[in-house]
């Protein structure tokens, strides 16, 4: 870690509260002070742009839960056939009727030679949200694991409750950057100038994870862009509970965090933060 340009601090952990439940079924939840949210239901097409894997394309089932959080951050979990994965944004508007960037991270089970992989993807979408509608397209999803893959998907969904519910037995992990996405200059704990701020995770569904142990951050600042393995401040969080990072930047750009693990039912999962903003 360049610790002349990142600082990461541990915080604390607590116990993460419940969200602001919804009064209208089949409609998002109102945005108030702890968020809004909703489940839909609808479908999502996959097609397969790229590379010698075999896929489940067409439509298929999409379950997506969605979550606003802190002031303008979107977060959410689907799945859909043989892929499961999760969103991470930035809003525009609210939930009944805004738009919004954001990060896709997906596991989708491929096959190659007889064998099958579970590759893990990465994409951009742009979703829309009108009433009770919602839909994304995006650009390609391409995968680390799984070299020359890569895969187009757009969704429609219909939301059926204000109340964004958990995954089976699927940890769910949640990554939030306090006081929101844009970070203010300000001053970092050695007394320079640059751009304080603090990240949470928390797990929502009650299912204790371990993270994998090195994140990535991927950051931009003049027209440059650098990708880091930094080591995992610490090693997990029990089920209902969450932890906080401070970190600060001493230059302007953008930042993400992007993280992974596999939770106590032995399920992966992949989650990043939103997208954040150092400045002006």
């Amino acid at each position: 870690m360049r610790l002349n340009t990142l600082v990461v601090t541990v915080l604390l952990a607590a116990a993460v509260p419940a969200c602001s439940p919804g009064t209208l079924p089949g409609s998002p939840s109102p945005v108030l002070v702890g968020g809004g949210g909703g489940r839909y239901n609808g479908s999502i097409t996959y097609r397969r742009l790229g590379g010698n894997y075999t896929v489940a394309e067409g439509s298929q089932r999409l379950d997506l839960s969605l979550v606003l959080r802190d002031v303008n951050q979107i977060t959410g979990r689907f799945e859909s056939g043989e892929s499961s994965g999760s969103v991470q944004g930035v809003l525009s508007g609210d939930m009944s009727n805004g738009t919004f960037d954001a990060t896709v991270l997906v596991l989708t089970a491929a096959r190659q030679g007889g064998a099958t992989t579970t590759c893990e993807g990465r994409g951009q979408i742009t979703g829309t949200l009108t009433g009770v509608n919602l839909s994304w397209t995006g650009g390609s999803l391409v995968y680390d694991n799984c070299p020359g893959l890569s895969i187009s998907s757009q969704a429609q969904a219909v939301a059926i409750s204000p109340i964004p519910a958990a995954f089976g037995s699927r940890a769910n992990v949640v990554i939030t950057v306090l006081g929101g996405a844009v970070v203010p200059r300000g001053t970092c704990p050695s007394g320079a100038t640059g751009y304080p701020f603090t990240v949470e995770m928390s797990e929502t569904a009650g299912v204790n994870v371990t993270f994998d142990a090195t994140f990535r951050v991927e950051e931009r600042q003049n027209g440059g862009a650098t990708s880091n393995e930094l080591d995992m401040p610490f090693a997990g969080i029990s089920g209902g509970t969450r932890r906080t990072y401070a970190a600060c930047r001493t230059g302007g750009g953008t930042y993400q965090a992007f993280f992974s693990g596999t939770d106590a039912n032995g399920n992966r999962f992949r989650v990043a933060s939103p997208l954040i903003t150092l400045g002006p």
